[in-house]
């Protein structure tokens, strides 16, 4: 099977997105310990938030509280937001500023935002499309096939461009959240500081994750061309 991480090229198209990635884990890590420990004056959790927000923006949403960690997320086909244990039951501000995101999204899906629409329309593409993709890409760099190569390059892009989608999707959500916070003066200035720098690292995040697809897919393209050239 064809191990594109053994070929030093892949390192070298991987490495900013390496960089991003580890500089938005430390300070994710570290953000976000550090605010759960901090109790918002208002003492506001984010069931508290979300029932506040859906009354205030006339939110049809059902909440969900899941006990896995990171388990925070709303889906726009059920209208369900999900929250885990910590971000329902804990004042702190990580927990309204997470709870806010995901409030930034049921706020773009009633609104019907372009891009969200878009990326969830696209998701049953780039799922089945991706995997094919991918094993037509090895297949045909194996064999030395470019055309069948070049066919796995196209349909494996959906996966970079659903990552393109995502991060201003994702962006948009945490000023939507931030926007709700202020507007329902749940926190403080200096509190909602806090909720800034744990919403900014949460983004880098999503930077570093486009930055690896778009590197993998320069570099199947830098590996299908060579074969070309060596034809």
């Amino acid at each position: 099977m064809f191990i594109p991480y053994f070929d030093i090229n892949y390192l070298l198209f991987s490495l900013p997105a390496i960089l991003v990635g580890v500089i938005a884990t430390i300070l994710l890590n570290y953000w976000t310990n550090k605010y759960d420990k901090i109790i918002n004056t208002n003492q506001i959790n984010g069931i508290d938030l979300t029932e506040r927000t859906a009354k205030r923006y006339n939110l049809d949403i059902r909440l969900q509280v899941e006990n896995a960690a990171l388990s925070d997320h709303y889906n726009p086909l059920t209208n369900t937001l999900a929250l885990s244990h910590n971000s329902a039951y804990n004042s702190s501000i990580t927990s309204v500023g997470i709870t806010a995101h995901e409030l930034g999204h049921a706020i773009q899906h009633r609104e019907k935002s372009p891009l969200i629409m878009f990326r969830t329309a696209i998701v049953p593409i780039v799922s089945f499309g991706s995997g094919l993709g991918y094993i037509l890409l090895v297949l045909g760099i194996i064999i030395g096939l470019v055309q069948l190569a070049w066919v796995g390059i196209i349909l494996f892009s959906g996966t970079t461009v659903f990552s393109l989608v995502t991060l201003p999707v994702e962006i948009d959500a945490s000023n939507r959240g931030l926007k709700l916070i202020r507007e329902q003066q749940i926190l403080y200035p200096q509190e909602l500081s806090g909720v800034k720098k744990v919403l900014s690292a949460a983004a880098l995040t999503y930077i570093a994750a486009t930055l690896q697809s778009l590197g993998a897919l320069l570099y199947f393209i830098f590996r299908v061309q060579g074969i070309g050239r060596r034809d």
